[in-house]
């Protein structure tokens, strides 16, 4: 009876992805600043916006420091893209289903962070129905149950997004996924900006694998203290933030920064899906994440160290490789990944000793 409930599941799900897989790339309606989403959260009912911050310099970047955002873009001056939701993107992650990660980690409780920051390869690995695979960067603090936590990048959703198409995908919770925890826009929190580039677009299939550009940094103010999404080519294009008022914890910095990839599998019985590139990071041609960097408790940019980055990986089935790039600056790199397998296959992995750096 599990057999047959589990195929149940899967063809009424099937059905949904097919009737609107096609057709539903980046549709979207324009709406004006202040009356999207965002600001119908209890929390910033007072929130005052901000619409050029002021962000870490970037190499080959000097105007990035106070960079203007509300710009003609595909929406008219002071308006901002909104995808158009279809029913499966209604889905409200609970932090649920069968996990993998294959990423770096700062030591929690080490130090404090503003941010993180790297160039990442964007892929579209072969991802169905009640599975997901993704390449992020995370920012984090407070105690388990009461976690901040935001992660922003790219992901292959077929559930969320009803195809499978490689988007610029966010996810965030202020209490550990137990009462908040959504995808993008779908429920108050983020902060769109930038008139071109929202969260929930695509990457055109016809350009990946390529390399793009993340960051998640909290503003060099030290006043309003929002953490902002910067993505692109070469790191210069602040999309917009999530305010300080969400967060207890994360308006004080962050104790965790993390940069890898990870796999969701909704259903115990289903394969789990290829991460990265869906091949092991033995292959030197396949890029993770490069030029991995940290903003540190002063606002400023800098460069990620061996000894302050700790392995996450927990199955057979992935794999994560460390390397430094030798130059005028070394860089700390990574590469990870895997093709997945089936639920016998992808066995867990014990966590890795503490170790005190």
């Amino acid at each position: 009876m599990a057999a047959v409930r589990l195929l149940l599941v899967i063809f009424i799900n099937l059905l949904s992805f097919y009737s609107h897989a096609e057709g539903n790339d980046d549709v979207f309606r324009c709406v004006k600043i202040s009356e999207q989403l965002a600001f119908k959260h209890p929390k910033l009912k007072h929130h005052q916006l901000q619409t050029t911050p002021n962000i870490p310099m970037f190499p080959g970047n000097e105007a990035s420091k106070s960079h203007s955002i509300v710009s003609p873009g595909l929406c008219p001056l002071g308006q901002v893209p909104i995808h158009v939701n279809t029913p499966s993107s209604q889905l409200i992650d609970k932090n649920t289903g069968v996990k993998y990660t294959a990423a770096v980690s700062t030591v929690p409780g080490k130090k404090t962070y503003r941010g993180g920051a790297a160039f990442y390869g964007v892929y579209n690995p072969p991802v169905t129905l009640m599975q997901s695979s993704r390449a992020s960067i995370w920012v984090q603090n407070g105690p388990e149950s009461q976690l901040n936590s935001i992660e922003a990048g790219w992901a292959v959703h077929p559930d969320l997004y009803g195809d499978n198409h490689t988007r610029l995908t966010a996810y965030w919770t202020e209490d550990d996924f137990q009462t908040t925890g959504c995808y993008n826009l779908l429920c108050p929190g983020f902060v769109q900006l930038d008139s071109s580039v929202f969260l929930r677009k695509s990457f055109p299939l016809d350009s990946l694998p390529t390399m793009r550009s993340i960051a998640i940094i909290q503003v060099t103010d030290k006043v309003t203290g929002n953490w902002w999404l910067v993505a692109g080519v070469d790191l210069i294009l602040p999309l917009g933030y999530w305010p300080k008022e969400l967060f207890d914890y994360l308006s004080l910095g962050a104790d965790v920064v993390k940069h890898g990839g990870s796999t969701i599998t909704y259903l115990e019985g289903l394969d789990r899906p290829p991460m990265g590139s869906g091949r092991y990071p033995d292959d030197w041609k396949v890029p993770g994440f490069t030029w991995i960097q940290y903003v540190n408790n002063s606002y400023q940019l800098v460069q990620a160290e061996r000894g302050e980055m700790t392995v996450i990986l927990d199955s057979v089935c992935y794999d994560l490789q460390q390397y430094t790039t030798v130059g005028a600056v070394p860089r700390e790199n990574i590469r990870y990944g895997g093709p997945g397998g089936t639920h016998e296959k992808c066995k867990q992995l014990p966590p890795p000793k503490p170790r005190d750096l």
